[in-house]
């Protein structure tokens, strides 16, 4: 095992050449198809790896993996509000980022994940520093995606003013888009993916659907609009996800907030109209279900509300008091 760690991270010229040349640093065109890193690839990047520890950050292990303290830091009262993307108008809730070198990325904003994604090409432009030895790989358990990631680490990631440093990215183990993590959406400019680990670095998130825009801040505390306000829910973590407990067909259970999720619910089976389903005092009554199978979904045994249902309101992520906020929109 040792011998094959020094191979992989064994610095080469050659293989950085390799490696954004593939990556389309060279050339800059963006790939459409999917395909897998070689081996040759594999090691050319990972001839770039950094221990956690030159970033200030320790490492725990646990039995979900590796949890890393000083990720994700963010300066004192800072705000930012942004607009989705106007490439899409929708509720697709697809925001611009900046890294390194403050070229434009497009960022989807997925409160299904537990933690970050990054195709590999902007990755290796950006500078993106795979942590190791040894290697972390991830395959992403929230949707089917057979390829997996790589844990590494951005410097900064900036949403207008907000600067967080050292944000923690898995790279994908391919070239071209990030196809399950962005739900074969028609979103192909989206390059990153925020999961709920990098939601969880602010003091308070909010996802308002109607009015499309994303208001991050890092030490403001968050209070609803009282004559807007329909339920606040206890914030709940599953797998290291963001989800609520609540009420499915009179059966208690916890779901799983999908902000992506182009369906109204999702279950193990599906097909199914669910009679009544409530999330504290939000109440929902015939609500067409979706086969988590037919999404490309995995966790299959814990419910999701997708976007469909939470696209009506405005939602918050309130770290702070450990709530999650839906409001209706303003009029």
């Amino acid at each position: 095992m040792h011998h094959l760690m020094k191979s992989l991270l064994c610095p080469s010229l050659c293989g950085l050449f390799l490696v954004l040349l593939t990556s389309g640093c060279l050339t800059r065109r963006p790939d459409t198809q999917v395909r897998p890193l070689t081996s040759q690839e594999q090691q050319a990047f990972f001839s770039r790896a950094q221990d956690e520890r030159r970033f200030w950050m320790t490492r725990y292990e646990t039995d979900q993996g590796p949890i890393f303290t000083g990720a994700h830091r963010v300066h004192s009262d800072r705000f930012a509000q942004v607009a989705f993307s106007q490439a899409r108008r929708s509720s697709v809730p697809m925001i611009p980022v900046r890294l390194r070198f403050q070229e434009d990325h497009e960022a989807l904003i997925d409160t299904s994940s537990p933690v970050s994604w990054i195709q590999f090409g902007p990755a290796v432009r950006e500078g993106v520093i795979p942590i190791g030895p040894p290697p972390h790989r991830m395959f992403a358990a929230h949707v089917n995606d057979p390829i997996p990631g790589f844990l590494s680490v951005a410097s900064r990631l900036t949403i207008s003013p907000i600067n967080v440093e050292t944000t923690l990215l898995y790279v994908k183990a391919a070239h071209g888009p990030l196809e399950y993590l962005q739900r074969h959406s028609t979103a192909p400019a989206a390059t990153i993916v925020l999961g709920s680990e990098f939601i969880r670095a602010f003091q308070f998130v909010q996802i308002n659907f109607p009015a499309r825009m994303a208001t991050f801040s890092t030490t403001t505390t968050f209070t609803p609009d009282s004559d807007r306000l329909i339920a606040s829910v206890p914030l709940q973590s599953y797998y290291g996800i963001l989800a609520v407990k609540g009420l499915l067909d009179d059966l208690e259970t916890p779901f799983l907030l999908d902000s992506l999720g182009d369906y109204a619910l999702a279950t193990e089976h599906g097909g199914n109209t669910v009679r009544h389903m409530s999330i504290g005092d939000l109440v929902f009554r015939n609500v067409e279900s979706t086969s988590m199978e037919q999404a490309g979904l995995g966790l299959e045994e814990i419910p999701r509300i997708g976007r469909r249902i939470l696209e009506r309101f405005s939602v918050t992520f309130d770290a702070e008091q450990a709530l999650v906020h839906f409001e209706r929109p303003a009029e």
